[in-house]
């Protein structure tokens, strides 16, 4: 708050005056003197009691004579000028003011004053203490009635804005933060979020935070598959899978709510689905045969193959042999091939080696003669 500065004008008390009482009319007055008549100058004067004049004709010889011949009654506070022991001349300005109460409340603190100012700019100029980017409840001009009044003045705070992520400081005579994004022309949408509340009490140095929230609801059409019909096929090896029947998509619109705080999106929520058309499952075949367990390569039995078909384990000359280890129809059959596939051909490397294992446990390696006498094997 700036300092007081001093004005001519500066009586002001905390006691009210009484009402101004004026004579009305003046008078040429007579003395006696000794037993003599003397006859003094009359003065023509002019009262100003709080704002208004009037005229009087008096021959008193000071301020004070003038006021007691015209009635005049002054309160504890009113101010006379000049004083009133001041020596009178003819068309001389009295000037009296009363006193009145003011309740100055200056952001929120309020005090009680006493003032002979008849209008608050009168008032501010006594005090000194109200700037001129100060905001006032009363026009500077209002005058002040004998009653008083109730002034409220609020100062500039300075503040910073962070407005959905944009910063900014501003200087706003304001009570509220509300007031201040008034002020300011910040306008706020119903979601949107400010902190301290707008009902808080503006002050300097206050960060003001305002999250800007938007909410939209998004309409969207996309295609769904319905999930697949499996079907257990013991023909099938293990880990086989065959499309049976082919599945056809749907169609589904989704609508979902997006929360956006200071633009970015800080919830994604499905609120409703409708399936629009019907989606068909695939059916999917699914093998359970056993699968013959796996062999490394370079096995005694690649080298039979490779005597006994050059290792084409998928050979079929039509010679009553196939295979890569070259097996007959029964035989193939009879330790079980059937479970990998009608003919050794057209089982795998595996398979067949599973099945020529049994043979082997069976027959011995006579089974495969010509190769294994060859190969030294027996």
């Amino acid at each position: 708050m700036p300092e007081h500065k001093k004005s001519r004008i500066t009586r002001i008390n905390s006691t009210h005056s009484v009402p101004l009482r004026l004579a009305t009319g003046g008078m040429l007055a007579t003395l006696l003197v000794g037993g003599g008549v003397a006859l003094t100058t009359k003065k023509d004067v002019v009262l100003d009691v709080n704002g208004e004049q009037r005229t009087i004709a008096t021959m008193s010889g000071t301020v004070d004579g003038a006021l007691r011949q015209a009635h005049v009654d002054l309160g504890a506070g009113d101010m006379v000028t000049p004083a009133p022991e001041t020596s009178l001349a003819d068309g001389q300005v009295i000037t009296i003011r009363a006193v009145r109460p003011v309740a100055l409340i200056i952001d929120g603190k309020e005090q009680t004053v006493d003032t002979t100012a008849l209008t608050v700019d009168e008032l501010l100029a006594q005090l000194g203490t109200v700037g001129s980017s100060d905001k006032i409840s009363a026009e500077r001009t209002t005058r002040i009635p004998r009653e008083g009044l109730t002034l409220d003045v609020t100062t500039p705070k300075t503040v910073g804005i962070n407005d959905g992520g944009v910063l900014r400081q501003a200087s706003v005579a304001a009570k509220t933060v509300g007031d201040v994004l008034a002020a300011e022309g910040i306008e706020l949408g119903a979601d949107d979020v400010v902190e301290p509340a707008a009902g808080t009490p503006a002050a300097t140095g206050q960060n003001i935070t305002i999250t800007r929230i938007r909410t939209d609801v998004i309409s969207e059409t996309s295609p769904f598959t319905a999930e697949a019909v499996t079907v257990e096929d013991p023909e099938l090896d293990e880990g086989t899978q065959v499309v049976e029947v082919e599945g056809t998509p749907g169609t589904r619109k989704t609508v979902r709510e997006v929360r956006y705080e200071n633009g970015a999106v800080v919830s994604d929520t499905v609120i409703a689905t409708e399936e629009l058309v019907p989606a068909t499952p695939a059916t999917i075949k699914v093998g359970t045969k056993p699968q013959a367990p796996a062999v490394p390569m370079g096995t005694i039995w690649d080298t039979i193959a490779q005597c006994e078909s050059t290792g084409n384990w998928s050979i079929n000359t039509g010679n009553g042999f196939s295979g890569g280890l070259q097996f007959t129809p029964s035989t193939w059959l009879a330790f079980g091939g059937g479970e990998y596939a009608p003919m050794a051909y057209m089982a795998t490397r595996e398979q067949q080696i599973a099945v020529a294992t049994k043979v082997q446990a069976v027959q011995g390696w006579g089974a495969w003669p010509a190769c294994t006498a060859k190969l030294g094997i027996r």
